[in-house]
């Protein structure tokens, strides 16, 4: 049975390949004036065997009788480690992860390191110039051949697709509450001719640099009104040309 084949955008450009047993080359970065730049980085699956990672330690506590788990699932944040400081689950699809936080020192860190501890294949992480509570955070995680991880969000740029998976719940380790985001727009770029800021002088700024995005994507769902807007977006590779990423704009429903 072929292993499965993990794809990551992160930080990092150009494009990256390792076979099982060859140590993993590394990829230039791709950084100026503040723009990050998206890359595909394309790796075997860790291990000399299949790996099954093992289930993720989030529970299903306190579920009332005759409402959607999901909606009364709590994530046990004692248990898990302190690196990870969000989970995002799409309902519908295969999206039930943890989110690290990566870090100035250690930028690409959980591209390859799983935060859980289980010998998995990374995890999805935030820009380490982001934050849960920045006004815009972005979320890379790898696209796995065999669907999981962030390998559903690729999948965002079929219209019907989208529309019927516009929910988005993040829950965040501090103060343990949870966002509820819906998608907005829908974009597959090239990393190598593309760059995203993360960092804005004004909120103002901020929302005239991300609504251009989001009103120039693909696929757009909702002309949103950004201003004081917390943005996410989650981006993950796809293939549609040999360095594509597909970025999923969502913002928080305001309450």
């Amino acid at each position: 049975m072929p292993k499965p084949r993990q794809a990551h955008a992160g930080r990092e450009g150009g494009r990256d390949a390792r076979p099982p047993g060859v140590i993993l080359r590394a990829a230039l970065a791709l950084l100026a004036a503040g723009l990050l730049a998206f890359a595909l980085r394309q790796t075997a699956q860790p291990g000399g065997a299949d790996v099954v990672p093992e289930p993720a330690p989030a529970l299903l506590e306190g579920a009332p009788e005759g409402t959607d788990a999901e909606e009364g699932r709590a994530i046990d944040w004692a248990s898990i480690p302190e690196a990870v400081v969000a989970w995002v689950e799409v309902p519908g699809t295969s999206i039930d992860e943890p989110i690290a936080q990566a870090t100035a020192d250690a930028p690409n860190r959980y591209l390859h390191a799983d935060a859980l501890g289980r010998g998995a294949y990374g995890t999805p992480y935030l820009d380490w110039e982001c934050s849960p509570d920045s006004p815009f955070s972005i979320v890379y995680g790898h696209h796995m051949d065999d669907g999981s991880v962030f390998a559903d969000f690729a999948r965002f740029s079929d219209r019907g697709y989208a529309e019927g998976h516009r929910g988005i719940r993040v829950r965040i380790r501090a103060g343990d509450r949870v966002c509820e985001l819906r998608v907005v727009a829908v974009d597959v770029v090239d990393a190598d001719d593309e760059r995203v800021r993360v960092s804005f002088g004004s909120d103002e700024e901020r929302a005239a640099f991300l609504g251009e995005r989001i009103s120039r994507s693909d696929l757009v769902l909702e002309e949103a009104d950004l201003a004081g807007a917390k943005v996410w977006a989650f981006a993950t590779c796809s293939y549609q040309t040999s360095n594509s990423r597909t970025v999923v704009y969502a913002i928080e429903n305001r309450r």
